[in-house]
C-alpha cells in the first residue's frame, strides 16, 4: 500500500464506517400515554374474528352481536377483546426481541489511530495504526443462549395460551353467574307477585272484617323478604356485569344479551377424564413449564460453556514515524478464574432442580383436581335427580295447600310452609345446574377438553 493510499484510507475509513453505523442503526419515534379510556361503546364494537383464535372450539363460533349470545360466544370474544390479553401478547414480544438479541454475532471492534509529528524533518512521517479485533468468546456460548432463547420464547407463547384459557373460562363463569341470577329472579319474581296479589286480597278482607289484620301482616312479611333477596341478587348481577364488562374491553354498564345454559355432554366428562393422564402435553401451564425448564437446561450449559477461556483475534497493520510499515496479528485470552463462573453454575443448578421439582408439583395437583372435580360432579348429578323427582310430588301438595286454604279448611302459615318448601325445591334445583355448569367449565379448563353440548 502506497502512503498517499493509507493516507486517504485514514480519511475515508472512518467516514464510510460511520455513514455504514448510521444506516444500520433504528430510528426514535415519540408514543405518548393516551389521555383516556380506549374502551368499546357498544357490544356491535366487538372484535368477532374468531379465527384469530388459538382455541379450537372457540374459533368455530360464529358470532351474531344482534341476538341472545351463548355461553361459548361470550368466551370468544372475552379471548378477542380482553385488554389484559393485549398486554400479555406485547410482552410476548420483549421475549422474541431478547431472542432476537441472543442470536446475534460478537460486533467487530474497528480502531484507527493517526500520530502527526512536531517539528518535521525529511526523516519522518505521519504514523498511523488500523486494528480490526473481534472476541470469539460469545460464539462459544451463543449456541445455548439462542437455544436458551428460542426456549423462553415457547413458555411465553404457552403462559399467553394458557392466560386466554383462563380468561375465556372467567367468562364462562361470570356468563353462567348472570344467567343463573337471571333464572333465580325469575322465580323470585313470581313468588313475588303470587304474593303481592294475596297480600292485596287478604288486605280487601281484613277492611270489612272478613280476615283477621294478622293474615295480611304475614303477607306483608313474606313480601319483604322476597324483595330482600332480589335486592341482594341485583347487587350481585352488578358486580358480574361489571367484571364482564372489563373482560370484553366494554364501556361499565353495556352488557350484552346473554342466552340460556348450555346443556352438558355426559360423554365429553367421560372423555375429560379419561385424559388425565395426557394433561402435561395438553395443558398450555404444565407445557410451559417445561418449555422454561428446556431453557434454564440451556441457560446451565451457557454458564458451564462460560468457565472456558474467551479468545479474542486481533489483525492490524500501522506505520511509525520512521515510515515503518507493520503487519500485525494478536490472539487473547479471558481466563475466567475470578469472572463468578462457579456461582453461575451453582445457581443454574439450583433453578433447574426447583423448576424440575415445581413441574412434578403442578402435574400432581393438576391430577387431584380434575379427580376431585369428577367427584363432585358426580354427587351434583345425583343430588340434581333427586330433586327433579321429588319436585313433582311438591308443586301437588302446594296446589292441594291453596285450594284448601280457599275453602277454609287450613290456615295461611300451612299454605305458606307449602308453598316455601316449592319454592326452596326450585331454588335448589337452579343453584344445583348453575354448580354443575360450574363446576364443568372448571374441569372443561383443567382438561381442555370440550364438555358443553353444540349450542343449536
Amino acid at each position: 500500500m502506497k502512503p498517499m493510499d493509507v493516507s486517504r484510507l485514514l480519511h475515508i475509513s472512518p467516514t464510510v464506517a460511520l455513514c455504514g453505523m448510521l444506516t444500520a442503526c433504528a430510528t426514535y419515534t415519540p408514543r405518548p400515554l393516551p389521555a383516556t379510556v380506549a374502551w368499546h361503546d357498544s357490544a356491535t364494537d366487538l372484535r368477532v374474528e374468531t379465527g384469530d383464535i388459538a382455541l379450537p372450539a372457540l374459533a368455530a363460533q360464529r358470532i351474531d352481536l344482534h341476538a341472545p349470545l351463548p355461553m361459548s360466544a361470550i368466551a370468544a370474544l372475552a379471548v378477542l377483546n380482553d385488554p389484559r390479553l393485549r398486554a400479555a401478547r406485547d410482552r410476548a414480544g420483549v421475549a422474541r426481541a431478547e431472542a432476537f438479541a441472543a442470536g446475534l454475532l460478537p460486533a467487530p471492534k474497528l480502531a484507527a489511530k493517526r500520530d502527526i509529528p512536531q517539528g518535521q524533518s525529511g526523516t519522518t512521517t505521519t504514523a498511523y495504526n488500523l486494528g480490526l479485533s473481534i472476541n470469539l468468546g460469545q460464539l462459544i456460548t451463543r449456541g445455548a443462549a439462542v437455544a436458551a432463547a428460542r426456549d423462553h420464547v415457547r413458555e411465553v407463547d404457552l403462559r399467553i395460551l394458557w392466560q386466554e384459557w383462563q380468561t375465556a373460562s372467567a367468562a364462562e363463569l361470570d356468563y353462567i353467574a348472570l344467567v343463573g341470577l337471571r333464572e333465580r329472579d325469575h322465580l323470585l319474581d313470581a313468588q313475588r307477585a303470587a304474593v303481592a296479589k294475596r297480600l292485596e286480597r287478604d288486605r280487601a278482607a281484613a277492611m270489612v272484617g272478613v280476615a283477621p289484620r294478622t293474615t295480611a301482616d304475614a303477607d306483608l312479611i313474606e313480601l319483604t323478604a322476597l324483595q330482600h333477596k332480589l335486592v341482594t341478587d341485583a347487587s350481585q348481577r352488578e358486580v358480574k356485569q361489571d367484571e364482564l364488562d372489563a373482560m370484553l374491553g366494554l364501556r361499565p354498564g353495556k352488557t350484552p344479551s346473554l342466552a340460556g345454559l348450555p346443556r352438558l355432554d355426559t360423554k365429553a366428562v367421560q372423555r375429560a377424564a379419561g385424559s388425565v393422564d395426557k394433561l402435561g402435553k395438553i395443558r398450555p401451564d404444565l407445557m410451559a413449564l417445561r418449555a422454561g425448564y428446556a431453557s434454564q437446561e440451556q441457560v446451565l450449559r451457557k454458564a458451564v460453556l462460560s468457565q472456558f477461556p474467551s479468545v479474542g483475534i486481533t489483525l492490524s497493520r500501522a506505520r511509525d514515524t520512521s515510515n515503518v510499515h507493520t503487519l500485525g496479528f494478536g490472539i487473547n485470552f479471558s481466563l475466567p478464574i475470578f469472572n463468578g463462573s462457579p456461582g453461575r453454575i451453582a445457581v443454574a443448578s439450583a433453578t433447574r432442580t426447583a423448576l424440575y421439582d415445581t413441574y412434578r408439583l403442578r402435574l400432581q395437583q393438576a391430577r387431584t383436581k380434575v379427580a376431585r372435580i369428577l367427584a363432585e360432579l358426580a354427587i351434583l348429578c345425583h343430588e340434581q335427580f333427586t330433586l327433579r323427582t321429588s319436585l313433582p310430588t311438591l308443586q301437588s301438595a302446594a296446589q292441594a295447600a291453596n285450594a284448601a286454604l280457599g275453602v277454609g279448611d287450613i290456615t295461611l302459615p300451612q299454605a305458606q310452609m307449602q308453598d316455601q318448601a316449592l319454592l326452596d325445591q326450585r331454588l335448589a334445583l337452579q343453584t344445583n345446574e348453575q354448580q354443575i355448569a360450574e363446576r364443568t367449565v372448571a374441569l372443561q379448563l383443567l382438561t381442555g377438553s370440550g364438555i358443553f353440548a353444540a349450542e343449536k
